[in-house]
This record gives structure tokens, C-alpha cells and sequence, in this order.
């Protein structure tokens, strides 16, 4: 997949941020959450995967910007607490 694919627009259909890593539930193998490089700040936040909205059209944050907190996506180890991070884009 091209990064276009995992490109996050806001509400207003601006690119908003690029999700780098999804955060897969070992038990239930769901994705619980997506780290995303904020394009304005380069940023790395780790968003719930329900504070998303998926549609034909492409990935929109479903939250207010303002609700994200940068800076919460843990390094670069491959296993988060109870869960796999899978990373989609270099």
C-alpha cells in the first residue's frame, strides 16, 4: 500500500496527519489504535482506532483536533502493552 492510503484528513478535508504504526489487540487481533505523524508539527500521536472515521473517500479524524495529544505514541518497539504494533509506513 502507497501512502496515500494511510493519509488522515480533518474534518474540513485537509491532510491532517499520516499514520505510520496500527497498534493490533493480541486476543481479539482488532486494531485499538494508530500512531499518526501530525504533518503540521511532525509529531507522532497514538490515536484510538474509533477516533476514526473509515469511508470510501479515505481515513477522516472523527475527534476535534484539539482532543489529540502529540507526543503519546511510545518509540519504535514493535510490542505495546497488550498489544502488536504493525508498522504501514516507513
Amino acid at each position: 500500500m502507497g501512502s496515500d492510503q494511510w493519509i488522515v484528513s480533518n474534518r474540513a478535508g485537509e491532510q491532517w496527519g499520516l499514520i505510520t504504526r496500527l497498534i493490533l489487540d493480541t486476543v481479539t487481533r482488532q486494531i485499538n489504535y494508530a500512531d499518526v505523524v501530525v504533518i503540521q508539527t511532525g509529531h507522532v500521536a497514538r490515536i484510538p482506532w474509533d477516533g476514526f472515521e473509515i469511508r470510501d473517500q479515505g481515513i477522516t479524524l472523527g475527534m476535534p483536533e484539539a482532543q489529540v495529544v502529540v507526543g503519546t505514541a511510545a518509540g519504535s518497539e514493535s510490542r505495546v502493552a497488550d498489544g502488536v504494533a504493525m508498522d504501514v509506513w516507513p
